[in-house]
Order: structure tokens, then sequence, then C-alpha cells
């Protein structure tokens, strides 16, 4: 199933939280997932073709001005741009899209992220089939996850942290990293203050997983699934994604000249009771 208008509404009323608290919201710390995190030189992203699964509103690729194209694929992305969270200003592209049925030809990327995603999507082993499908041969995979919660609306999958095994027919293993939940507060903290999991506590308790791997042989998708994604597709879909785009910046162009109207009612209303 795609599409849990419970989860949607969640989603959105966590990410509505973050524009009233913040405004415009900060992405400058998501470079250091990237680049730190994953032991990635910024120099290997030039002229590289990046997806980041489920991105959310913050301009996650933002920084990443060196690469020859990046793309943020959410379902939620139309409902983004109506935050006014500063989704609409950013140079990365987004698309609107399930990570089950991505809108992309096979081996369009050379990188593909999930950062805090995976256990967000409706069906983990279509994700990874599409991941395995869109990224190149040769190109990296970076996923760092919460693993053994227990499901929520928001994150409806419990990811294992034996996740590797479900990309061992074509991946290899780079790096595998697991880290115990010592603060609460997220996986930044986390990361830059790391407990390295005890796997000799048999104690099931959430933990942190990363997860860097290389795809190094050729895709083949079972027979019952859906048809290659074409190129003409994709350039039909980034320009719907560009119109809704501009519309919703017009829309939030008369949103402001409306506001501003009643600011000079009020003030004119306010004047004339002066008088």
């Amino acid at each position: 199933m795609k599409g849990n208008d419970t989860k949607h509404i969640s989603e959105l009323e966590f990410w509505a939280g973050n524009v009233e608290r913040e405004g415009i919201l900060q992405n400058s710390f998501y470079e250091t997932f990237y680049v730190s995190d994953f032991k990635i030189d910024p120099e290997d992203y030039i002229g590289k073709a990046i997806l980041d699964i489920g991105c959310g509103p913050r301009g996650s690729l933002e920084w990443a001005d060196m690469a020859g194209l990046r793309i943020g694929l959410d379902p939620l992305v139309n409902e983004y741009y109506k935050l006014d969270g500063g989704t609409l200003s950013h140079k990365m592209k987004y698309v609107s899209g399930y990570s089950e049925d991505m809108p992309f030809p096979d081996e369009t990327f050379d990188f593909v992220f999930s950062i805090n995603s995976l256990d967000h999507v409706d069906d983990l082993d279509e994700t990874i089939s599409e991941i395995k499908r869109v990224l190149k041969i040769g190109g990296i995979c970076g996923i760092i996850v919460d693993a053994n919660h227990k499901p929520t609306v928001n994150e409806p999958i419990t990811i294992d942290l034996d996740l590797k095994d479900k990309f061992s027919d074509i991946f290899d293993v780079i790096d595998e990293r697991a880290y115990e939940t010592v603060y609460k507060t997220g996986f930044r903290h986390n990361l830059d203050d790391p407990t390295f999991y005890d796997f000799d506590n048999g104690e099931v308790r959430p933990a942190i997983l990363l997860l860097k791997l290389r795809k190094v042989k050729q895709y083949v998708a079972d027979f019952d699934k859906t048809p290659k994604k074409d190129a003409d597709s994709f350039n039909i879909l980034f320009n719907q994604n560009k119109k809704l785009k501009k519309e919703n910046m017009e829309l939030k162009k008369q949103v402001k000249a409306f506001k501003d109207r009643k600011v000079v009612k009020f003030a004119d209303k306010f004047k004339s009771a002066r008088k």
C-alpha cells in the first residue's frame, strides 16, 4: 500500500511544527551526514547525480552545489511547497513520488541516500528493489536509520540490524556501523558522541544503523515488477513539478498581497477610529 493518509497527516504536522518554531527551515547540518558520516570526499560528488529518498522540506542537498543533479524524492513535496519554510527557494530539485515506485529510469544515480527515512516507507522490500534499480553499477548507497524500534504512525517499518543482507545479491558492504541510542534528541547527537552497539548484550533495544554499500552487479527485476521507466516519462515528471512549483510561488505572492491589503485596511480603519 502506498499513501497512508494518517501517516501523511502526522508527517505534515511534524514539519508544520518545525516551520512554526524556525520560520525558514535550517539545513546547514546536512553536509556532515553526506561527507563526514559516510566518509565521502566532497570532490567525489562533482558532476554526479544524487538522490535523497524521503528528503523532507529542509533542503537536504542544498550543500551539494558541485553535483550535476541533486534530487529529493518525497510523496509530500506538493504540501511542503505550501508550508512556507523555504522549500520553494531551494536550488535542489524536488520530485513528488513514492520510494516503492520511483519515477526514474534505470541506473540514473551515482549516489542514493536514505537518511532517517527507510523506516518511514510503506514497503521496505519494494523500496530496496527500487534503490537497486535506479543506482548505477559502481554507485554508492548510503543509509542511516533507526533500528529495532517499535512501529509508530510515522515510522511503521522496524529495521533489523542485519539490513545489509537484503542488499547482498548485488552490493558489497563498504562500511557498517551500529550505535546505541543513548540520546533521545535525534541522530546527530548520537553520531557526534557515539557509543558503538554492544552485540554481546542480547537485549533487543533501539539502535542507529549506518550502511555504506557499493552496487557491483546489474539488477534484474522480478518478472511481475513495474516496467522500466524511460527518459521521456522522467522529463514529463520534471516539467509537471516545475509547473507546480511555479504555481505555488504565484500562490505565495497572492497570499502575501492579500495579507498586506488586510494590514493596510486595518491601519486605515484604526486611523479613522482615532479621529
